[in-house]
Formats: C-alpha cells, structure tokens, sequence
C-alpha cells in the first residue's frame, strides 16, 4: 500500500497499492462489507488525492504514466489522463497528487509539476525548477498557490497567476518526501524529509516567505512518508510499520533569543552537501518565568540562505533579549544571526500506535505448497498454502552464514548449519544471502 485519503465525509477511506488497485474501505459500514476495488493501473499506483472532504470522486497517479479519476459511487473511470503522451514522452510517472477545485497538480521524476482540468483532462501549464524527483504536493483552496516537495531538499512554491516559482525554501538537508498543511493559503505548513526532521513553517504575516518562522520539531529514526497535524498532536509514519503521535509546537510561542555569542557559528548551509547526523533533541520547550513556553532558539531553521533571522523584528520589537543583544547595531541589522545545526524540540514520541512487522522478501519451496518469508524484524516463517498455517523458524546468523532452528514445539532438533540437505534451510540462507 503506497497512500491513502480519506473522504465522503471520513466514512470511506480510499487506498492505492503496488498491486495496480484502488480500493475503497469503509470501516464504519453497518453491513460490514469487505473492501471494494474501484480501479485498476496497468503498473504500481503512487499516490492518491481527493478534491475535498465530501467528494464522490478521487484521482491517482502512478508508474504506467496515467492520472485517473474514478466514482466513489461505483461508476468506474470517470476520466484518464495519459501524462507521456502530452509531448510524446516516454516519461510521466506520477509519484505526487493535489487536486482543489479546478486544479490537479502532478508530479514525479521528472522534476515537473504538470497543472491539469479535472473537467476536461488538458494540461493548462506547467512549471519547471525542480531538479530531482517531486515527492509531493500541496494545492491552496483558491487554487492560485502550489507547493511541492522535492528529493533535491527543496521546497518551491508556484503561483498559478505569474505562472513562476515564487519562492524556494531550504530548511531541509536531506530529500523532501512529505508536506501536509491544514491551512486554506498553505500559510503554515508541515514538511518530512529522508533524515525523519519534520519541520513547521508559519508565514502568516510576512510580506515574503523568507520572513517566516520555521521550527525543527522533531526527528524520526527513518524517513517520514506521510506527516499529519490534527488538534495539539503531529502524526508520522515512516517505512516501519509503526505510527508515531508528536506534540504540536505553538508558532505564536516567544522565542527564546541566546546569549550574545563570543564566536559565530558556521551557516547550516555549509552543510546541505554533506547532511549531518541529526543531534540530540532539546524537549521539551523552555519555560519563561510568567509561566509561557518558549522556542528554544536551538530548534530555528532558515528558511532560505538568504533569509535574515525569522521575522523577530517584526514578532518581538521589545524583547528585552533582543534588546540587550542589539543596543550597540542598528534595527535592521538585530535580525541577522547565524544558525547552527538545528536541534529538534522533541526526540521521542508522546505515543506510538505498534504495527505488526512487514513481509520483504518470499520464496516459494519446490513442493508448491509451503513459502518462507522475511520479515522486517529478520524473522523466518514458512506457511503451509494448503493448511493456512505458519510455523516459526528462528533464524541466527553468524559469520556470514545460517543456522536454522525450527520452532521446538513442532519439532526437536539441534540447530544445523546452513550445509544442510533440508530444502527450507537452503531456502533460508537464500533469503538472508547466505554465501555458505
């Protein structure tokens, strides 16, 4: 499964998967009916979007070059769009999907993010800028702003009237793979990169972009593929089967401005060739002393490399801190202040939601009934087709070769070495690459 959306009101939940197929799940149907397949791809389906929240339709994208958009109501395809064929191109996977209104935006490796007509199915434009593969997307509800996530670290943000690239953020070190916004102009938003930062952008406000506030909030131990902010709480999921619930960051927090430094840091852009393994979190927010959490200054991005220090001038003119900083330089220049690597507010999350472990790899025995299986904690099972049953195999790896031990409650054995004639243990060194 490669994405999903809720919609109809959150009664059907619409997922997409590598095995071509969309499908429609309602988990709160009284009849309790299984989950229904509403469209086929002739390759891996990437992504999924819906236009809004009550809809009866919802789009999807992926590797066999199409967009589709299909009836929640059981009505089939309602319209394609085959993405290579607009300039006769071998190319047009769709790895990222945003539709508002009028307005569906694609995008994938081709670092292109194509603007569609839900209605008709033309390309009305498209923007060039990126320079690797476009992860995901944004669209605001008047449809007049487009953002979009990138593997070349970058955030951009397109405006539908000038018909260009307003703005190009660089908070993040490593691939951007998530962005989530919950705010009708997209003025504060969440964005996941392949290190596990999630930052939050607020511009509210700012006459430019580069003025805003951007927070580290936290760090997952892989890459985020999907963040979320419902109420006070963050979600994020990565590649583990796990979902994690963060605490939210107040933007309208003080920020907490350091002692006036002996030395400066070295700019954070130094480092965007080379990202930097991430440094211990600093959570949870300081306390002033009436009683109101602070941001640590520790956890501050910069937007861009042009972008003076994140609009305090504008958010904390009387700060004392500030003040007392900045008595002998003129305004403007108070601002500038260099930031080193930033440390994310929260290093663990509140709660995880436990997910089983994944299956990565399958080998099917030469009786045609029973297969060994991988799974992500590097666990070993074999299944019985026939029977529907599984039996453990406890799986050691030593030296660069296997030992296999059965389950003992099915049967008494001593461990062997992977020179075994048994058929699973040859299959099991298979599995774990085995050299023996």
């Amino acid at each position: 499964m490669n994405d999903i959306v809720l919609t109809q009101s959150d009664t059907a939940l619409v997922s997409v998967s590598s095995d071509l197929t969309v499908k429609t799940w309602r988990p709160h149907a009284e009849d309790g009916q299984l989950p229904q397949t509403i469209g086929l791809h002739s390759d891996y389906v990437k992504c999924v979007a819906t236009p809004g929240p009550h809809a009866d339709w919802v789009a999807s994208g992926g590797l066999d070059h199409r967009i589709c958009l299909w009836d929640l109501n059981r009505g089939g395809q309602k319209l394609r769009i085959d993405v290579g064929d607009e300039e006769s191109s071998a190319k047009g996977s769709v790895y990222a999907l945003s539709v508002r209104g009028s307005i569906l935006a694609s995008g994938g490796p081709e670092s292109i993010v194509r603007v569609w007509d839900p209605k008709s199915g033309k390309r009305i434009t498209k923007f060039v800028g990126h320079t690797d593969n476009i992860r995901d997307i944004l669209v605001s509800q008047d449809g007049d702003m487009i953002m979009t996530a990138s593997s070349d670290q970058t955030v951009k943000v397109w405006s539908m009237t000038a018909g260009r690239c307003m703005n190009t953020l660089t908070m993040h070190n490593d691939s951007v793979w998530s962005l989530f916004s919950n705010d009708p102009q997209l003025s504060v938003f969440y964005s996941g990169d392949r290190s596990g930062l999630v930052a939050k952008t607020d511009v509210r406000g700012c006459l430019d972009m580069d003025e805003g506030l951007c927070v580290a909030v936290c760090q997952e131990h892989e890459g985020v593929n999907k963040v979320v902010c419902y109420g006070d709480h963050i979600w994020t999921s990565t590649s583990s089967s796990s979902i994690n619930r963060w605490r939210d960051v107040d933007m309208e927090s003080e920020v907490q401005m350091p002692e006036p430094p002996r030395h400066h840091r070295g700019s954070s852009s130094i480092s965007r060739s080379k990202p930097s393994p991430p440094p211990q979190p600093v959570s949870p927010p300081i306390v002033n002393g009436s009683g109101q959490k602070q941001i640590p200054f520790e956890s501050l991005l910069r937007l861009s490399n042009t972008s003076i220090f994140p609009a305090l001038k504008a958010r904390d003119t009387e700060s004392t801190l500030l003040n007392s900083s900045a008595s002998s330089r003129k305004p403007s220049e108070a601002v500038h202040l260099d930031l080193g690597v930033a440390v994310p507010i929260h290093g663990l999350p509140e709660e995880t939601i436990e997910g089983q472990n994944g299956l990565i790899k399958h080998l099917l025995l030469n009786d045609k009934k029973r297969v060994l299986t991988l799974d992500t904690a590097g666990e070993v099972m074999m299944w019985d087709l026939l029977k529907v049953a599984m039996r453990m195999i406890t799986l050691i790896v030593l030296s660069d070769h296997a030992i296999v031990r059965p389950n003992p409650v099915i049967r008494q054995a001593s461990p062997r070495r992977c020179g075994s004639r048994s058929q699973y243990r040859r299959k099991c060194c298979q599995l774990v690459r085995c050299r023996h």
